[in-house]
């Protein structure tokens, strides 16, 4: 799979849950990485170009480099007829529309599930997913989505409360457990995006190597814990000693959090909760500093340094 921004995230989030239904090798790659030598014989390989817009240059440069080492194509987009298709030899269109108005986040969501789905149905052809696991995948997605109401109102309260705080930083730094690396590049890419203030992610042990040397009293860290990774309170204890702003967001399974997001179940399915925190912190604290976050600060930039074709 290859994608940028917000498609890389989306298929960086769901390689290893798209391994297990599919019973296959799966990755994610920037388009800039793909190379002929990368893809050797590429007779028995399905090569997935994501986009959410569709005309991604950089996406159509990898899957044409695909296509010469005789993959087989398949393109993901949020809209119909779009200019990637045009290589494709299977269309797995996400119909959410394309978005308009600045920092995406509906393609997020509709291309990770369109993933999992694609590695369910391939999963059932080889008989590496039977028909119960499939009743029960969509039973815990199902409960998965009864439970955004309650997680998006949790995370608007705590936002609403901390807004004039984050308003004001000038350094934000997003830390997760290898479960979330997805979702931890994705809501950093939103707050940069919205904020338009420095904004980086790291996974856990990325960012003991080295990052924490950069956290300051200035410094605001947000630390996403599914109780996956053990040291994550440590971590948020250390950071104190240098930083009053240290949020960490987690479920039932953390021992503590400032932003609790309710008992979320551990698995595939959790990745569709916990973006929703700095999801929030997009939407309402750009209006917090003066400006409407839906508006990109130059909505012409794509079409000056020409990176994508519409």
């Amino acid at each position: 799979m290859a994608g940028s921004g917000t498609s890389y995230h989306s298929a960086a989030q769901m390689e290893n849950a798209m391994r297990r239904a599919s019973g296959l090798d799966v990755h994610a790659v920037y388009p800039f990485a793909v190379t002929r030598e990368m893809l050797g014989d590429g007779s028995r390989t399905l090569f997935v170009g994501v986009s959410q817009g569709g005309g991604s240059l950089s996406t159509l440069k990898a899957l044409k480099i695909a296509q010469n080492a005789g993959c087989t194509l398949a393109t993901m987009c949020g809209t119909q007829n779009a200019v990637i298709d045009t290589l494709a030899d299977h269309v797995l269109t996400v119909a959410v529309g394309e978005e308009e108005a600045g920092a995406k986040t509906k393609g997020y969501y509709g291309t990770k599930l369109n993933l999992l789905l694609l590695a369910q149905a391939i999963g059932r052809a080889r008989g590496a997913l039977d028909e119960a696991a499939l009743a029960d995948a969509a039973k815990r997605l199902q409960e998965t989505i009864d439970r955004f109401d309650g997680v998006t109102e949790a995370a608007e309260a705590w936002v609403r409360k901390n807004s004039a705080r984050l308003a004001t930083t000038k350094d934000l730094r997003f830390v997760g457990p290898a479960s979330l690396y997805g979702d931890t590049l994705e809501v950093a890419l939103k707050t940069l995006e919205t904020l338009r203030v420095p904004v980086s992610a790291y996974e856990f042990n990325e960012f003991i190597h080295g990052i924490y040397n950069a956290i300051t009293e200035d410094s605001f860290v947000i630390l996403l814990d599914d109780g996956t990774e053990p040291r994550m309170q440590t971590m948020a204890a250390v950071l104190r000693e240098w930083t009053e702003d240290v949020v960490v967001i987690g479920t039932g399974e953390a021992a503590h959090t400032d932003l609790h997001l309710g008992d979320i179940p551990r698995d595939e399915f959790e990745t569709f909760l916990f973006p929703i925190a700095g999801q929030m912190i997009s939407a309402l604290v750009p209006w917090a500093k003066g400006y409407d976050p839906t508006a990109p600060k130059d909505p012409t930039f794509h079409d000056r340094l020409a990176s994508k074709e519409r």
